[in-house]
């Protein structure tokens, strides 16, 4: 305990490296001055084929002011108060630059002293967010009565004529994810406790906790509204955006398992190498339409890892397999839908393996459902929000109906899939998971 100590009080002014948990908030901070200084913040779809098409940047709101002034025939009085709202802007940028780089050399000194400086800068960077999305929604207004066009939801979001691109909502996401935990990420000084290996052993099951019951309320309503962001908000045209954004919302409820401790490498590669076979799965049966083994091996990673490492391995295995088959706005919808049919798995199989007598019948006959109503229901809802012009109650009973078979066939292979992988695969999980304890909270 003294060495410990003593290695906490030299850790109090200097992070260790690029490995220590410091370096997160850092990483999210460099990403959004990035963002800020690189990518194009403000989309006009009518420009895109004009003088104006790259125009967008942050610092550069006036050339969009002007594209939108070439293309609208707009009155110069808005013109120029445009240009003045981007002059602004450009100022709030500058501002989020300088907090920026001084957050990132403080964090490097004194680590968690810096967390006020950090907070600043990160709601500092939200409201240039929430500032562009005004000037945005402003322009857009004026826009919709010069056409005469009624300043509604839809012609303000979907059917805008400027939009927000994922660079801008960036700083609110990285914002939401580092300002709660941003103290604790800074502090490194219980860091060097936790690389000592400790004793650990099973532990009794007490059926489904409060971190499960959070991460099946959070996977429930982040993940979806993220979606639905993107579809609204985004047009569906950020789909790799919003797919790393289910990434992290999934990595949460994974990493609640570690809330008393600090995971160890063999644990995340567990994970890793599941969602490699889930996608090593989709791609070698790429002849057979939706006969595919990726959401057998989804479940089986829930039932054998816990809900949380399930979910987490679904969301991989859709994003990943997609550079194979196919990046678009379906992927997240994927995503989310072979985590959630893991999650369910992992939540109702728990620890049940050896103590219900027809355990194995009833995990085929869950996978066999599951893919059938759960995953097929998300993705022909998708379908309809992404392929057919109207969202009515007949759009979607058309889609459910013509995508039944294909799901018929889809939750056929998960139970054959199940029922041959099933056992043996269930088995070297838990022998690994009792050998090594891992994935125990």
């Amino acid at each position: 305990m003294q060495k410990i100590k003593r290695l906490e009080a030299g850790d109090s002014r200097q992070a260790r490296g690029m490995d220590t948990q410091a370096m997160l908030p850092v990483l999210a901070m460099v990403a959004e001055l990035v963002s800020m200084l690189g990518f194009r913040w403000v989309s006009v779809p009518d420009l895109r084929y004009s003088p104006y098409a790259k125009a967008g940047m942050l610092g550069k709101l006036e050339e969009t002011a002007k594209g939108i002034a070439w293309n609208y025939q707009v009155p110069e009085a808005m013109t120029q108060a445009a240009d003045q709202a981007a002059g602004y802007l450009r100022i709030g940028m500058v501002v989020s630059v300088i907090l920026g780089l001084c957050f990132i050399l403080l964090a490097f000194r004194v680590k968690v002293k810096a967390k006020r400086l950090g907070r600043l800068a990160f709601l500092w960077n939200t409201g240039i967010t929430a500032a562009v999305l005004w000037w945005a929604t402003d322009t857009n207004m004026a826009l919709n009565l010069l056409e005469g066009r009624e300043n509604n939801f839809m012609n303000l979001t979907i059917y805008s004529h400027v939009q927000l691109t994922a660079a801008a909502y960036l700083q609110i996401v990285l914002a939401l994810l580092i300002i709660p935990f941003l103290g604790k990420l800074l502090d490194t000084r219980k860091e060097y406790a936790a690389e000592y290996y400790q004793t650990r052993i099973e532990t009794k099951d007490t059926g489904i906790g409060k971190r499960t019951i959070l991460a099946f309320v959070l996977i429930l309503t982040a993940i979806p509204a993220v979606i639905f962001f993107g579809i609204f908000f985004l047009n569906d045209r950020s789909d790799y955006f919003i797919s790393m954004c289910i990434i992290i919302l999934s990595m949460l409820p994974f990493f609640l398992v570690f809330e008393n401790r600090r995971p160890q490498a063999r644990e995340v590669v567990v994970i890793a190498v599941m969602a490699a076979l889930a996608v090593a799965g989709r791609a070698a049966f790429f002849m057979l339409p939706q006969f595919k083994p990726t959401a057998a091996i989804v479940i089986i990673a829930g039932v054998g890892l816990g809900a949380e490492a399930g979910f987490l391995t679904g969301a991989l295995a859709g994003f990943v397999s997609n550079f194979f088959f196919g990046q678009g706005p379906w992927t997240p919808w994927q995503m989310f839908a072979f985590g959630i049919v893991g999650f369910l798995g992992g939540l109702i199989f728990r620890r049940k393996r050896g103590k219900w007598k027809h355990f194995h019948l009833c995990l085929c006959i869950y996978g066999g459902l599951s893919v059938l109503v759960i995953y097929g229901f998300l993705l022909d809802t998708a379908s309809v929000f992404m392929g057919m012009g109207g969202i009515n109650k007949a759009a979607f009973l058309a889609m459910y109906a013509s995508g039944f078979p294909m799901n018929v066939i889809h939750g056929s292979a998960t139970v054959i899939f199940l029922a041959v992988l099933g056992e043996p695969m269930l088995a070297k999980l838990e022998r690994i998971r009792k050998k090594y304890g891992i994935l125990e909270p």
